[in-house]
């Protein structure tokens, strides 16, 4: 286990730094891979910039835990949400974010795909009010390294509630 975080760690480090490609047969390199996506998306999200072409396949869905959610949204909900929370809300991430490697749901098999903790911060930029929240969330991809499904667990509703 100490040999493969280092492994992971030295390849986030070095594909940060530079352009090489990344063969992503290998799983543990297709999960470094998917780490520097998530990244750069989460990124994104906060910048209000995201290519949502760059990182989401068509068929994307996405699972919150939102009060009167009424299932898994699809990309253009997606679309539709982020644009209503951008008008109102700023966010930032915590500094640090600790990848773990998902498993397929079916197989149980180390797959690629991207879990992480992480405290997300929620601003609200009419009456500056902010929270800060943990947030549990799960990205998994499809083979050309895109979103298909993503998961995020925490008490949003009461956050931004809270905020108001």
């Amino acid at each position: 286990m100490k040999n493969i975080s280092l492994f992971i760690a030295l390849t986030l480090l070095f594909a940060c730094q530079s352009e090489v490609k990344v063969d992503t047969t290998d799983v543990d390199e297709k999960f470094a891979k998917n780490c520097l996506t998530v990244k750069s998306y989460l990124d994104d999200f906060v910048k209000e910039s995201v290519d949502y072409d760059k990182y989401y396949n068509d068929t994307c869905l996405i699972r919150g835990t939102m009060i009167s959610s009424e299932g898994p949204m699809n990309l253009d909900q997606r679309k539709a949400t982020h644009k209503d929370l951008w008008a109102k809300y700023d966010f930032s991430n915590s500094d640090t974010i600790s990848f773990l490697p998902g498993v397929n749901q079916y197989s149980k098999e180390v797959d690629g795909s991207v879990r992480f903790y992480f405290d997300w911060t929620i601003t609200n930029s009419e009456n500056s009010k902010s929270i800060t929240l943990p947030l549990y969330m799960s990205f998994d991809f499809d083979e050309n390294g895109k979103f298909n499904y993503i998961q995020y667990f925490g008490d949003i509703t009461a956050a931004f509630s809270s905020i108001e």
